[in-house]
């Protein structure tokens, strides 16, 4: 061999530290908006369990209240009149109170799932990163040293 090869060593490119912290910073943009569409589809869901739920209410307020009519009608002329409507009134409330529980439980399973996404965006890893990001640019004065993770490092 008469060529003496060279062994290069392998050159790593150097990390700026502000591009790393804006790549960071768009990470966690990025993430932020797939939360906000994750609870967009949370509250739709939502709010289909609700109309659901205000649906089969009506449904069955509007059949009461046909069978009362037609019993009204059918009921001989020296019948108690009072006793049909009372009848319906007392299953209306019966219903109303079953109507707002069954609300109350898909609003708050709504919330409880909306807070989950939440949740899963302020566990991540990118957060603390994105902070430090915000640290090492300077953008908010006077920021130092409440981030301590270093862009980069592990936790």
């Amino acid at each position: 061999m008469t060529k003496q090869q060279r062994s290069r060593p392998s050159a790593t490119p150097a990390v700026n530290p502000a591009a790393a912290a804006v790549d960071l910073f768009s990470d966690f943009g990025r993430e932020q908006m797939a939360m906000a569409m994750d609870a967009t589809s949370v509250m739709f869901r939502g709010f289909e369990a609700m109309r659901r739920i205000q649906q089969d209410a009506a449904g069955q307020a509007s059949a009461r209240h046909e069978a009362a009519a037609r019993e009204l009608r059918e009921m001989p002329a020296g019948a108690n009149l009072m006793a049909i409507p009372l009848a319906v009134l007392q299953a209306d409330l019966a219903s109303m109170s079953s109507y707002w529980q069954a609300l109350a439980a898909a609003a708050s399973e709504t919330q409880s799932e909306m807070m989950t996404c939440t949740c899963q965006l302020s566990g991540a890893q990118s957060i603390l990163e994105s902070a430090a990001a915000w640290e090492a640019l300077g953008v908010v004065p006077g920021s130092t040293n409440f981030f301590p993770l270093v862009a980069g490092e592990p936790l």
